[in-house]
């Protein structure tokens, strides 16, 4: 009996942690309304805030690690190849936008894998290229339902310092 429990107890703790494992949740990626919103000491300055779905195989690796100072430069081939909306602020333009849920260009994102929102900002003043999430003009956000509960729409302020989520994310 001993012999049988020392075999048994591997074999079950294996199939528990597989078990375990399989209950993941799959990502639902969706649309969802996204409003970008100028902070006030940005009022009146000239800028552009893309919105990107991104693919997780073709696309999101790219963005993450592609210069934003590039990506903003006249003719780039990233930016012009990029499945985007683009929003433009300044003078006599609203201070805060809104991408719909009934746009079409979400169909087009979610037709071709997207399961993140990549948003960009060519924002004054912001000199250094870092990588990722660690540069203050790039934000990342999941598409997944799962990531945000019940809510219907992602808020984004962008003030001189970068991009910033004011939407939260489900705990």
């Amino acid at each position: 009996m001993h012999i049988l429990s020392r075999l048994l107890a591997p074999t079950l703790l294996c199939a528990g942690l597989l078990l375990a494992a399989g209950c993941a949740t799959t990502p639902q990626p969706r649309a969802f309304t996204v409003k970008v919103n100028l902070d006030p000491s940005l009022a009146g300055s000239s800028l552009q805030v893309d919105l990107v779905g991104a693919n997780p195989v073709s696309d999101l690796a790219k963005l993450q690690a592609y210069p934003v100072s590039e990506y903003w430069k006249p003719g780039d081939a990233l930016r012009r190849d990029s499945p985007k909306v683009t929003l433009a602020f300044g003078q006599g333009r609203a201070a805060s936008q809104v991408l719909d849920t009934n746009d079409p260009i979400w169909k087009q994102w979610l037709q071709t894998g997207a399961q993140d929102l990549v948003v960009l900002v060519d924002l004054p003043g912001v000199a250094a290229d870092k990588p990722g999430a660690a540069d203050p003009r790039r934000l990342v956000l999941p598409l997944d339902a799962n990531q945000w509960g019940k809510t219907d729409s992602l808020e984004i302020l962008i003030q001189e310092s970068g991009a910033r989520l004011l939407t939260p994310k489900k705990q």
